[in-house]
């Protein structure tokens, strides 16, 4: 559930009303203390504290950092559901990487794959196929 039904089932209960995120946050705390909470906050946060064109990199290699910088977020799932929603075009978003509005296992590089990269793919094929034969001739021999 994000937070925002959270906040709007509160309401129900006597809260302060639904929270619109463009709406300016009204507090007790004064400016300094406001910025001081902002500056603990983004300490929390990976996509805070560094550069944000990793989350957004070319490199496979960059794209992999971020992903890993996201698995000690506390915010990775929310990060995550809320890219899903608006359909994120491209980036790392909750430790996943989006391509086209998508979630993708890894981006690939610019240009043509690596011939290893290919050879991998067609050995990781012609082993699941194999594996998918050996299975129906086990149960082809099990029905005989």
């Amino acid at each position: 559930m994000r937070l925002t039904a959270l906040l709007d089932n509160i309401t129900a209960q006597g809260g302060s009303g639904p929270w619109t995120p463009h709406q300016p946050l009204t507090t007790p705390l004064g400016s300094s203390d406001a910025a001081e909470f902002d500056r603990l906050l983004a300490g929390l946060l990976p996509c805070r504290t560094n550069d944000p064109e990793l989350w957004f990199a070319e490199q496979s290699t960059q794209v992999e950092q971020a992903k890993a910088l996201c698995q000690a977020c506390p915010l990775v799932a929310g990060c995550l559901a809320g890219a899903i929603e608006r359909q994120e075009p491209w980036g790392v978003w909750g430790g996943e990487v989006f391509v086209d509005g998508a979630v993708v296992a890894r981006k690939r590089g610019r240009g043509r794959p690596s011939k290893a990269e290919v050879l991998a793919r067609q050995a990781e094929e012609a082993a699941r196929a194999a594996a998918r034969e050996s299975e129906d001739s086990v149960s082809a021999s099990s029905v005989a």
